[in-house]
Formats: structure tokens, sequence, C-alpha cells
């Protein structure tokens, strides 16, 4: 009976590939993963965020939506909505996570009571979107007398 003996080294040339294919194959996997990351990202997109109420008179209770959707692959979430002072209401739907693709409505009052001239206010917006993650929502408007 003959016995085969293998070579010691074609076990060091398999002993090397298996060195370098391990970084390269964490390498491939890792950097698909990132770009996995990358694209699955929130993005919140207003149709506008910047609404002119024109000239309105003193009294009048003033009223705009300023509508979103995200547009990016991940979920977004609204983590804040805060106007800038409390002559401004914002009115926001329960739901505060939005898929891909979803919209939603950010409702803003401002009451004209003892007000006069030009008027500017703003509600900033807290979400996790990576890019813009705080969004700056304005109006203005200019109260003449009744």
């Amino acid at each position: 009976m003959k016995t085969i003996k293998k070579s010691k080294g074609g076990n060091k040339m398999k002993s090397a590939l298996k060195i370098l294919l391990i970084p390269v194959l964490l390498l491939i996997v890792v950097t698909g993963s990132y770009s996995k990351l990358l694209t699955s990202q929130p993005e919140i997109k207003f149709n506008d965020s910047n609404y002119n109420f024109g000239d309105v008179k003193e009294g009048v209770e003033l009223e705009h939506i300023f509508k979103f959707t995200n547009d990016g692959e991940g979920t977004l979430v609204i983590n804040s909505v805060q106007p800038s002072c409390g002559c401004t209401g914002v009115v926001m739907d329960e739901k505060k996570e939005f898929e891909s693709g979803e919209s939603g409505e950010i409702k803003i009052t401002f009451n004209t009571q003892g007000r006069s001239g030009m008027n500017s206010k703003t509600v900033i917006v807290n979400t996790n979107d990576p890019v813009n993650p705080v969004t700056t929502l304005s109006f203005n408007c200019n109260v003449t007398d009744n």
C-alpha cells in the first residue's frame, strides 16, 4: 500500500490565500452594507417652507398647511415641531413616522389680535433626516387697521 504525502508548500499557499481572501470578503460585505445604509436614509421635502399671507386685517386668525413628503428610503421620524412664540399655534397628526413616499401636514395658526404692521414667525421642525435634521418653516403677514 502506498501512502500519499501532502506537500507542505501547498498548505502554505492555501493558508496565504485564506488570509488574503478574508479581508477582501469583509470589505465587500462592509462596503455593501455601508452603501445600503446610505441609500436607506429618510429625506424630508416640503412643498414650500415659506408662506406670505399678504395684507390682513387685525383680529383675524390665520391658518396655513405646510405639506411634506418622505422622499428618502428610510423611515422619517418627526421628533418635534416648535413655534417661535406663543402667538403661533402648531397642529400635527399623532402620526410621527412616515415610510418612504408617505406624506404629512403641519398646520400653523397665527392670531393677529393686537398686532400691527409686518409680522414674521417661524416654526422649527426636528427630524431624523441626516442631511437636514432641522427645517425652519416661516410665514409673514402685514397686519392692517380695521
